[in-house]
């Protein structure tokens, strides 16, 4: 199973709250309302600035806001952007790599798997009222996964 880094988790977390919000976000806020670690959101809010697809906003109703609309965001967009070494195996280091067709299947995987999200914005997935898949409901829990909480 594909899984993304807890700093990409998050990144999306904190762009569909800025998204609902339409405003600036307080980071501290934030993290207590997600039960998260002020440290770790800061940096991922760094990133996302970096990226740009978040402004900082100094001062007393400052905070993190969305750089642009978020019809204007791609969700594979920034899991390209957050998501280091997107890769599903160590390939490189293999010593069946000469002659081993794995390595094609797994980059026709994550191709796949990132044509999916190239399909959604971030205003797709910020709206409110929708049913939400529930993986949890038939898949184990990840340690620290977003949807399940502590495990």
């Amino acid at each position: 199973m594909m899984q993304l880094t807890q700093h990409t988790d998050f990144g999306l977390r904190l762009l569909i709250v800025l998204a609902r919000k339409g405003g600036p976000v307080s980071l501290p806020a934030f993290s207590a309302e997600q039960g998260l670690s002020y440290h770790h959101v800061a940096k991922v809010a760094q990133a996302l600035v970096q990226a740009g697809f978040a402004v900082s906003q100094r001062g007393r109703s400052g905070g993190i806001a969305l750089a642009r609309p978020a019809a204007d965001i791609g969700v594979g967009d920034v899991v390209r952007k957050l998501e280091r070494g997107m890769r599903l195996a160590d390939c490189a280091g293999c010593a069946l790599k000469a002659d081993c067709g794995l390595s094609s299947v797994l980059a026709e995987a994550l191709a796949a798997f990132m044509g999916v999200l190239d399909r959604y914005t971030l205003a797709d997935v910020s709206r409110e009222g929708g049913a939400a898949f529930a993986p949890w409901a038939v898949l184990p829990a990840a340690p620290g996964c977003a949807v399940t909480g502590p495990s």
